[in-house]
């Protein structure tokens, strides 16, 4: 099972999701925040992993696709994974990842610092495209999880989180 938690903004639109039952047990990856932006007036969803600040992003989101949002996080974080020449399993990530809870923001101001900074990032980097397809988004995502922050020793997320990998893999 993994927590997500949301933004105020994304827990308007998904509120028949929010969970409020009590935590389960973290599982490798930890806990992630998730927020929605709008790219063309169209909805995408950003996933932020705290331990790495890795980002995935669920692309052209809408609420009639709120019954499968497990698996369509899965199927991206496993495409941005491979889109990064990040080696994972498919089914040692579902095993990993399990089933989506989704929960009330927990305010964790770092979390959603590195949430608004890849929002206003991706607003930025949206002029270099005229069009956005999967592979745009992927690449436009490979862009925020090679930012190095000082919160991980000037490590970039999709080595952290490739040394997370590589961890549970052995």
């Amino acid at each position: 099972m993994t927590e997500i938690f949301t933004t105020k903004k994304l827990e308007k639109i998904i509120k028949k999701k929010i969970d409020s039952q009590t935590i389960e047990l973290e599982n490798i990856f930890g806990k992630w925040n998730a927020s929605v932006l709008f790219i063309a007036k169209k909805k995408y969803l950003i996933f932020v992993n705290a331990k790495t600040f890795y980002s995935v992003i669920i692309p052209q989101f809408s609420t009639k696709d709120l019954d499968k949002i497990s698996e369509l996080f899965l199927e991206n974080f496993h495409a941005q994974l491979n889109f990064e020449k990040i080696s994972l399993d498919f089914d040692l990530l579902k095993q990993n990842i399990g089933e989506l809870r989704f929960r009330q923001t927990d305010n964790d101001k770092k979390v959603t610092g590195i949430i608004n900074y890849y929002i206003s990032k991706i607003d930025y980097l949206k002029y270099d495209y005229e069009i956005f397809n999967s592979m745009v988004i992927r690449e436009m995502t490979k862009k925020l999880n090679i930012t190095p922050f000082k919160q991980l020793n000037w490590k970039l997320p999709n080595e952290v989180m490739s040394e997370i990998i590589k961890t549970t893999s052995v």
